[in-house]
């Protein structure tokens, strides 16, 4: 009997061992990036703006990853997951309002754990600004 649960005690400690070692390889992967030669003019800051989210995140950066947002954005701070990578489902297209350009953009995000979600991100600018475009939400 006593041999059995000592069998089971390291039986269990190997199973969380592997469990822990499984989770922290699959978020040493390193981010993949948009490739931003496929972009140009307003497509192309959007593309930028994807990539510095996915920057941001993998590196934890609080402060420069709220400074991607609308100020009035309901994003108040950095997920709890990592990004591996962010998949544009559709062509870049952007409408032209009365005060702002807005672009709905429909994307796959893939986590480091090889999760993955289907978000929309909401891009706006503003006319007659100097602002770039930032995220405005993402659903």
């Amino acid at each position: 009997m006593r041999n059995i649960k000592k069998l089971l005690i390291i039986i269990v400690a190997a199973i969380i061992l592997q469990s822990c070692g499984s989770r922290h390889a699959s978020t040493g992967e390193a981010p993949q990036y948009l490739d931003e030669s496929q972009y140009s003019a307003d497509a192309l800051e959007i593309v930028k703006l994807f990539n510095l989210r996915i920057k941001y995140v993998h590196e934890q950066n609080s402060e420069e990853y709220l400074k991607l947002f609308m100020p009035n954005s309901p994003i108040t701070g950095l997920p709890k997951y990592k990004l591996l990578t962010i998949k544009p489902l559709s062509d870049i297209s952007i409408s032209e309002h009365k005060r702002y350009f807005m672009a709905v953009v429909p994307t796959e995000d893939i986590f480091m754990e090889k999760e993955k979600v289907n978000n929309q991100y909401v891009f706006v600018k503003w006319k007659g600004t100097e602002e770039d475009w930032m995220i405005a939400d993402i659903d």
